[in-house]
């Protein structure tokens, strides 16, 4: 492997323990509050943040208070409005995110000018989106994916899908390959994209643990995220099923497949916990 490719390798694989910490992918808000405020010297208002992230007060606070959760800004209370800055473990998250994804040095002011903050976002970005691809492909039962449904496990789509697909089906990067099946563009992994999604934690969970890999046929996606919501959707609806069954018809024996659909729900979770330790969502 080129060294060019160990180190998107390297970067792919330490991306990790960032995106554990804030989903990038379904978290577009956070990482970009995360951003603005790694910029700022003091504390931002909420007003501020809505006006320059574009987005609702509404959303802006949801978003605070997951990151306060996780541990990532401090508040600091006002007559006229929130105000938040990032914690010293938020400016750790931030050297980490640099460090794993661009030579880039910052000031000794500790302060990110925003082509430095542009040029990380686009690199994670892509980042996300490459292992994304790399992982989905790799771990479908199909062993390919149609052009036209990439967009759809894509942080930001559009143009974004164009340059991963470019940038990775050629020299000395070619992780991908772009073939016709009928009338259809196909995407599947070429040999390089096979060696770097073998050394994922996803694949490596596939092969070596069985509980996440029947989650993984069955559901038929690698993202903990989004199996947790199908079987929790597919056993609640269960459950309420016969309960309600058990309540209408005043057949006792209908509860009984309704508390093991219960049952089954806590035993999930408990597991999901558990392998979310191994990979992330």
């Amino acid at each position: 492997m080129s060294s060019n490719s160990g180190n998107i390798t390297a970067k792919l694989l330490l991306l990790r323990d960032l995106d554990s910490v804030i989903d990038f992918s379904r978290a577009s808000s956070q990482f970009s509050i995360i951003l603005y405020l790694a910029e700022r010297s003091r504390p931002v208002s909420v007003a501020e943040l809505s006006r320059i992230i574009g987005d609702t007060r509404k959303s802006i606070l949801d978003s605070l208070r997951k990151l306060e959760k996780k541990g990532l800004i401090n508040r600091v209370e006002s007559v006229d409005d929130l105000y938040v800055g990032l914690s010293e473990q938020g400016k750790e998250f931030i050297h980490k995110l640099l460090e794993v994804l661009t030579p880039i040095k910052t000031a000794s002011s500790e302060i990110l000018n925003i082509p430095t903050r542009l040029n990380v976002s686009k690199e994670l970005v892509t980042s996300i989106n490459l292992y994304r691809l790399l992982v989905q492909i790799g771990l479908s039962r199909r062993k390919y994916m149609e052009a036209s449904e990439v967009g759809r496990i894509m942080v930001g789509a559009g143009r974004i899908q164009d340059v991963i697909i470019e940038s990775f089906t050629t020299s000395p990067t070619r992780f991908f390959k772009v073939v016709k099946k009928g009338d259809k563009e196909i995407i599947t992994l070429d040999k390089q994209g096979l060696e770097v999604l073998k050394k994922t934690p996803h694949y490596q969970a596939f092969e070596k643990n069985p509980v996440y890999r029947t989650l993984v046929v069955l559901t038929g996606t690698p993202w903990l995220t989004e199996i947790e919501e199908e079987i929790n959707i597919a056993l609640g609806a269960t459950t309420s099923i016969f309960i309600t069954g058990a309540i209408l018809t005043g057949l006792g024996w209908l509860l009984l497949p309704g508390l093991v659909s219960s049952i089954l729900i806590v035993v999930f979770n408990v597991l999901l916990n558990r392998l979310l330790v191994i990979i992330p969502g």
